[in-house]
């Protein structure tokens, strides 16, 4: 049977590394028979091969090629690997790298899953830097929308038969970035791409002995020759204008971060003049306007200095390029600029715009907690933006109505800092009353320096006070209605007021009858959904079902004529002494966003004139919950076995009475206790 991936893994004097690589292949929650292993040793001489022949030997589904003359590159031994493979998908490994435990079984359940040809198994940097980004979103992702294109490692998987139909493998003649070359190649033929990005699949090792490829220097063809491979690729293959904006925008970072920096720092005159003017040559060719906004700040000022052709302060630009996190902001009629190299320099100045970073600053913020004090909702949360010191800043919570855009703004008073070097703190009480009825999705604005920014506001992944139940039921004019705080799919923070997403609803179990004498004790638990247990009043009572209309003729006036007029059935209910129990386990039936409370109740029938009554109608048992001024009846149901069996029927006796009382379930699976017999007639 043809397996579902087959894993390649060139290997160049990989020890000691090697043997953790192997373990974790042969470590896969796949079953072994789904994947196969393809090592291809590009002539080792390090010791590498025994440990490959051993390992041969105790794995049958691994393969073994050995390569006489080493190709000094790994491009040649994966080619190799992938003409050999034989399985629905191919997993492409480095020999000093590791694979998460489940990392073949998700991503090829997510490739089968979304119809995907490539997906992006979450990498993890043992030594080095990954992107973060490109893994935030799992599920199957867009090129152009999502950050995938900020990872072209060639640590992936992909669907072979794309390969082999496209004739996609590692150009041999680069050095340099041919696996950026090669992703990309797939990536313009791809039907679509996956992420699994809440598991770390992949762990991407630095060599402490300098072995990786990534560690030695460069010559010119290797620092310029695979950027122009690839944004011809992507000038020529993507016809989308925003799509192909993006791309190359990637590409023109790596001109400013990695290609001007090596070339323009280089000792030697003729490297620094050539990297200059082929990276000229692609800017000549590729750049729109559009790119700009695709490139950080620092980045932006390199590229403007290349079209400027001014070479001399280009190189300034590249030496000083650790300076930049840190360079000092300039506030100015509301604009701001960065403070980098030749900021309003005396001699032959730049404009002030290839400077500007306005539109670049970043408000963050978060939700750090939410509290109740009484009806008011208490939040508290951090923000900050990079480089700005927002203490003296003007902030604003702005609750935003999802239907119509009303807002409602709330100060963002300043609270403490942790320590002097965490973001600045702030803390705001809401009114949901004041609100009114709808969702209304959390916002925070600050004002700086002339300058107004507004975020969505999250919620930090650990934030306290907002598991559920953490809501209220207001008192208003127009009657109870409930306030639930609650935190989106995405993280962000809204409040639901009047129950459009999360209504406020009732419920009842009961998990013990008991007679005692004369006493009847029913014991079980009560909730409001979202609503805490403690604010949660209860009473119990029963409730006389309306008697069935005698018979007007026959034998119904028959028995009137002779047993003359029947007693009229009470129309008051019946109340019980209620007190708390404290519960010791879930309540079944509850929802998880419920917080119930334990109750007993005990109905005395010791008393003659409530023993008459008890026999003169069938009564049903009701609960009324309590909270906020807003009452909820609610007839509480049997837990389910095994907590409590469907009861059977409990035929009782009062003191002095000469019928009986029945405790029954009814057909809708409430309780209810017929006292007059009409159901369960009094045996004889």
């Amino acid at each position: 049977m043809r397996p579902d991936v087959s894993v390649v893994v060139p290997v160049y004097n990989s020890m000691p590394y090697l043997v953790e690589c192997l373990d974790s292949v042969f470590a896969q929650s796949l079953d072994p028979s789904r994947y196969e292993v393809i090592v291809v040793d590009d002539a080792s001489d390090d010791g590498s091969e025994a440990e490959l022949r051993r390992r041969a030997e105790a794995h049958p589904t691994m393969r073994l090629v050995r390569r006489d003359v080493g190709s000094g590159g790994p491009s040649a031994p994966r080619n190799q690997g992938m003409d050999l493979a034989t399985g629905r998908f191919v997993f492409l490994m480095d020999a000093d790298d590791m694979l998460g435990e489940k990392a073949l079984e998700l991503m090829v359940e997510a490739a089968d899953r979304d119809n995907s040809d490539m997906v992006l198994g979450k990498l993890v940097g043992v030594g080095r830097s990954t992107s973060v980004k490109a893994y935030a979103k799992s599920g199957k992702v867009d090129l152009y929308a999502s950050e995938i294109y900020r990872a072209l490692s060639p640590q992936k998987l992909y669907r072979r038969s794309v390969l082999t139909g496209n004739g996609i493998r590692f150009d041999e003649s680069l050095w340099w970035g041919e696996d950026q070359v090669f992703v990309t190649e797939f990536h313009l033929v791809s039907g679509g791409t996956s992420v699994v990005g809440d598991y770390d699949c992949y762990y991407l090792r630095q060599r402490d002995d300098g072995g990786n490829i990534m560690q030695r220097s460069r010559n010119v063809e290797e620092v310029v020759r695979y950027v122009e491979t690839l944004m011809d690729l992507v000038a020529d293959g993507v016809d989308d204008a925003y799509g192909r904006t993006r791309l190359l925008g990637r590409h023109f970072r790596t001109i400013a971060q990695d290609m001007l920096p090596v070339g323009l720092t280089h000792p030697d005159a003729d490297f620094r003049a050539e990297v200059w003017q082929r990276a000229r040559a692609l800017h000549a060719r590729h750049w729109t306007p559009e790119i700009q906004g695709e490139l950080p700040a620092y980045e932006s000022l390199q590229l403007r200095l290349l079209a400027d052709d001014d070479i001399e302060r280009a190189t300034e630009v590249a030496r000083r390029a650790d300076e930049a996190p840190d360079a000092p902001l300039h506030f100015e009629d509301g604009r701001a600029y960065r403070r980098y190299p030749y900021f309003r320099s005396t001699e032959q100045p730049l404009p002030d715009e290839y400077f500007d970073v306005t539109d670049r600053l970043r408000l963050k913020a978060r939700l750090l907690g939410s509290t109740w004090d009484g009806d008011l909702l208490r939040l508290t949360g951090d923000c900050r933006v990079t480089g700005v010191d927002l203490d003296t800043a003007e902030a604003t919570l702005v609750l935003r109505h999802r239907e119509n855009g009303e807002e409602l703004r709330v100060d963002a008073r300043p609270a403490p800092r942790e320590t002097p070097d965490t973001p600045t703190r702030w803390q705001a009480a809401v009114d949901p009353a004041a609100a009114g009825a709808g969702v209304w999705d959390a916002h925070l604005s600050v004002r700086f320096h002339g300058t107004e920014r507004t975020v969505r506001l999250p919620a930090a992944p650990d934030t306290a006070g907002l598991a559920a139940p953490a809501s209220r039921v207001l008192a208003t004019p127009a009657g109870g209605t409930g306030a639930v705080p609650y935190v989106t799919t995405s993280r962000r923070f809204s409040l639901d007021v009047g129950g459009t997403h999360h209504p406020v609803t009732a419920g009842a179990v009961v998990t013990d009858l008991s007679w005692q004498e004369d006493r009847l004790t029913v014991t079980g638990a009560a909730w409001l959904t979202h609503i805490p247990g403690d604010l949660l009043h209860l009473s119990f009572a029963l409730r006389p079902r309306e008697a069935r209309p005698a018979p007007t003729g026959g034998l119904g006036a028959l028995r009137r004529l002779i047993g003359g007029r029947p007693p009229q059935p009470p129309t008051e209910p019946l109340a019980a002494a209620v007190a708390d129990l404290p519960l010791t386990a879930p309540v079944p039936t509850a929802p998880a966003t419920a917080g119930p409370r334990g109750f007993t109740a005990v109905l005395d029938l010791t008393d003659t004139g409530t023993t008459a009554l008890v026999t003169r109608a069938v009564w049903d048992l009701w609960l009324t919950i309590e909270s906020g001024g807003r009452h909820w009846d609610v007839r509480p149901r049997p837990a389910p076995a095994p907590v409590f069996a469907t009861p059977p029927e409990i035929r009782h006796r009062p003191r002095d009475a000469r019928g009986e009382t029945t405790l029954y379930t009814t057909k809708g699976g409430y309780l209810a206790l017929d006292g007059a017999g009409e159901h369960f007639p009094a045996k004889s």
